[in-house]
This record gives C-alpha cells, sequence and structure tokens, in this order.
C-alpha cells in the first residue's frame, strides 16, 4: 500500500525507477484487481478507503453461475452466516460460560476468605483463653473454644 507524502512512497518509486529500465519493456498480464488499482501520473495515489469501499462492495455482490441458460446467484456460507449473524449464538454461550466461571471463582474466593477468617478469630480467642488461665506447655494444647 502506498501512501500520499510518506518517506517510504519516494524510496519505493526511487527503487522501481532503478529496477524498471532493466525489465523488459513488455507489459505483463495483469489480474484485473491489478489493472483496476493502476493509476496514471494525472489520477491520485489508492488510500485505505478506496480498498475497504472495494471491499464492502465485494461483500455485498452475489456471484452468479450460468447452469443450462439459467442464472443461478450463489454465496459462500461464511458469507451468509457473517451477514445475518448467525453464529453470535455461540458467541453468547461462550460468554454466559465465562460468567459463570468467574461467578464461580469468585464465590471460592469469598467462601475461603471466610473460612480462613473465621480460623484466624477462633485461634484468637484460644490464646486469650490461655493467657487469661495463664496456661503453659502441654496444658495449653488441652484448651478449645467449644461453641453452642
Amino acid at each position: 500500500m502506498l501512501l500520499r507524502g510518506s518517506g517510504f512512497n519516494k524510496s519505493l518509486r526511487t527503487c522501481l525507477c532503478i529496477i524498471q529500465p532493466m525489465s523488459s519493456t513488455a507489459k505483463a498480464d495483469l489480474p484485473p484487481l491489478a489493472e483496476a488499482l493502476k493509476r496514471g501520473p494525472d489520477q491520485r495515489d489508492i488510500s485505505q478507503m478506496d480498498l475497504l469501499e472495494e471491499r464492502i462492495k465485494r461483500r455485498t455482490e452475489t456471484r452468479e453461475l450460468n447452469i443450462g441458460g439459467v442464472a443461478q446467484k450463489w454465496n459462500y456460507r461464511s458469507e451468509i452466516v457473517n451477514k445475518h449473524g448467525l453464529d453470535n449464538n455461540h458467541r453468547y454461550i461462550w460468554l454466559t460460560y465465562s460468567a459463570i466461571i468467574l461467578f464461580g471463582f469468585g464465590a471460592f474466593v469469598w467462601v475461603k476468605s471466610n473460612v480462613v477468617m473465621g480460623r484466624q478469630e477462633e485461634m484468637k480467642a484460644r490464646e486469650e483463653i490461655r493467657k487469661s488461665l495463664k496456661l503453659s506447655g502441654t496444658d495449653r494444647k488441652k484448651i478449645g473454644v467449644i461453641e453452642e
């Protein structure tokens, strides 16, 4: 892609000028798209918008095939699927799966943190009872908090 006013464009023209005299003078057969993109000196350079417009125009085209004098219009399956958004249900399924996974992970973290915090509170309560009773040695291990 050549951009107007870019340094790359200038260096490419220099390269083409160097290469052009060495190439043969016979005109190469260019595909129809390349012929359409060829510009004369009085025409402007092809921009990105021109290429996008061409791609959009081709996307809306339908192909025709003549079978026994009858023109049959056809498109590729992927073009029809993309045009009508037929694959959106799969996208919604994956989004739902990801939401369920995120919710499950969040619930796991919440429950796990509550369990750890509860254990820490019980440990602090046992330690305070041990301090108030001034227990030491093997007697420290015999005490625990019993909830009814």
